[in-house]
């Protein structure tokens, strides 16, 4: 019998904005909770009950409990105070009753790590526990471990100045009932700093050579978007390619806060544009911020409408638009930089969003738009070519020398390079 614990009562700090809006262990990663990552590998793994500690925006994990089917009974304990990760076991030394081993799991990383594999390994031998290592492209930020012949765990050290090896602790670890219990017994706060010293001499290492992240800062959530594309999670490599379009100063003419469909005008030659677009195997989608519903100038209705206006002149050049997706959430920050919402751009939401429910394949895909928040959705979400065109607002600011772009005068000269 085993069952889990799953720790995701963090505040999430290092990834603001994004999680004053919602809880970290629910941050969407390729359009799912992270949670839900986790959630599905412990299943598979045959495992039909889970401790869940929540904090900070607790009721956002009630109602993602509330949706779970009946795979898997998923308990919240509520912490009014963050009581650290040994501090959770200790606050519930009963969890372990009627259990042979608990797997304990930090909730902030996104992995593809075989739980099963795990639960096998820890079974074949005799010491009460085993940690998940795996390669760190940097050890001295980790807790890193030194392994015998036997990967038995001869030191382990939070963050050294000198690594001896590259094995860092993954946050995910299998223990015994009775060692559980030990730990609980202890009534201190870490597992790393408090209690996995302890342990040293009594623990194994399991090596995961596959792919493992913490998402607990932003650059890393970042990355990891990317990252679950290049992995094929959910399918995202797989499918038709497509060119997202953003629509203001892209596909028609800028207008500032355009309110009426009488204002809709297609950029010079955006009709053609469209049309060899998906004459060359392309699905066109558009993926527009559309701030003015969410502060009450515009309705989803009148949207419709101004879109309806927009398929019309697009039909009375013989193309169309294969898909329409936007975002009405109001910005919170003004850095368009910054991901504050998910779908808002530059989050990637909208574009995963397309991809799962349009069979696109992200890495064989474009995006074009007119401002560097469109830029960064489309390298949020690992798209192969990314399109500045120069006929909208072609507002900038600072952001990562690791992307790259094109810029172009227009559509047109969008549409050459990339058939080109």
């Amino acid at each position: 019998m085993t069952k889990a614990i799953l720790l995701a009562a963090g505040l999430g700090t290092r990834l603001r904005p994004l999680t004053n809006q919602v809880t970290k262990c629910l941050v969407p990663i390729a359009g799912r909770p992270l949670l839900d990552y986790w959630v599905e590998q412990i299943i598979k793994a045959g495992i039909t009950e889970a401790l869940l500690n929540t904090h900070h925006l607790a009721e956002q994990v009630r109602d993602y409990i509330d949706q779970l089917d009946g795979d898997l009974k998923l308990i919240e304990f509520y912490e009014p105070k963050l009581l650290g990760s040994a501090g959770t076991i200790a606050a519930n030394p009963n969890f372990a009753d009627n259990a042979d081993e608990i797997i304990v799991i930090y909730a902030d990383n996104f992995s593809n790590v075989n739980i099963q594999e795990l639960l096998n390994f820890h079974r074949q031998h005799d010491d009460p526990i085993t940690m998940l290592l795996f390669h760190a492209p940097n050890p001295k930020a980790c807790g890193i471990a030194e392994l015998d012949s036997q990967n038995r765990i001869i030191s382990f050290t939070e963050k050294p100045q000198h690594p001896k090896t590259d094995f860092a602790n993954a946050g995910i670890y299998v223990i015994d009932a009775q060692a559980y219990q030990e730990i609980a017994a202890m009534q201190v706060f870490d597992l790393g700093f408090d209690v996995l010293p302890k342990f040293v001499g009594r623990m194994r290492g399991w090596i995961w050579e596959g792919y493992h992240r913490d998402v607990g800062t932003y650059k890393t959530y970042l990355q990891a978007q990317r990252d679950a594309v290049e992995l094929a999670i959910d399918k995202f490599n797989q499918g038709r390619p497509a060119i997202f379009l953003d629509r203001d100063g892209t596909l028609i003419e800028s207008v500032h806060y355009l309110s009426k469909p009488e204002q809709v005008q297609l950029v010079a030659n955006g009709a053609e544009a469209i049309k060899q677009l998906r004459k060359a195997g392309f699905a066109c989608i558009l993926v527009t911020n559309q701030s003015p519903i969410g502060q009450g100038i515009i309705t989803e209705n009148d949207l419709t409408e101004i879109h309806a206006v927009l398929s019309e002149q697009l039909a009375q050049h013989g193309t169309k638009l294969d898909g329409f997706y936007h975002c009405p959430a109001v910005p919170q920050v003004k850095e368009r930089t910054v991901v504050d919402s998910y779908d808002r751009k530059p989050g990637p939401g909208m574009l995963f969003k397309a991809a799962k429910e349009m069979q696109i394949d992200l890495t064989r895909s474009w995006l074009i738009g007119d401002m560097i928040s469109d830029i960064l959705a489309g390298y949020h979400a690992n798209c192969k070519g990314l399109i500045l065109v120069e006929t909208g607002e072609n507002l900038e600011g600072k952001i990562s020398p690791l992307v790259n772009w094109h810029t172009v005068p227009d559509l047109s000269a969008a549409v050459k390079l990339i058939i080109n």
